[in-house]
């Protein structure tokens, strides 16, 4: 496998963010929440992301080869009269069907992790399909751990 490199976004990026995300909506969200538009990202996607980039309570890592081959997004939440203290969320993650298994999802999180730290977020938040238990088992290895439950009806 070629190596992989993690490291924030630059307007350069945008097409290859938009296509992983593209590619997220696709085979999670769209398969898993009938609600769910999986056409969004390939018409909004790029505006959001342009958005992102220059929002700086926002992160966009991108793992790149000599293409973008996974993102993750995340989202500063400062403490409010709600909440007694800050908080980070991680938003969106994605890694290529054939680049998984190389611990790529770990450094994106890593990277996540430590940007929350650094700004002083309490806790981090990530939401994830019940019937991804893959993913669910990725955030586990790196500490997260079940702590709500979204239960829904159509």
């Amino acid at each position: 496998m070629t190596a992989v490199t993690v490291r924030t976004a630059i307007a350069g990026d945008l097409d290859g963010v938009v296509a992983s995300c593209s590619a997220l909506f696709a085979e999670d969200a769209g398969t898993r929440d009938p609600l769910r538009n999986k056409n969004w990202p390939a018409t909004y996607g790029g505006e959001w992301a342009r958005g992102l980039l220059a929002d700086p309570e926002s992160l966009v890592l991108v793992a790149t080869t000599d293409v973008v081959v996974g993102h993750l997004i995340g989202k500063f939440l400062t403490a409010s009269e709600m909440w007694t203290a800050p908080r980070a969320e991680l938003v969106s993650m994605y890694v290529r069907p054939e680049t998984r298994g190389g611990g790529v999802a770990g450094l994106l999180i890593d990277g996540f992790v430590a940007w929350a730290r650094e700004r002083g977020a309490a806790r981090l938040e990530v939401n994830a399909y019940a019937a991804n238990e893959t993913a669910l088992r990725v955030y586990e290895r790196r500490g997260f751990r079940r702590h709500s439950v979204l239960l829904t009806t159509d």
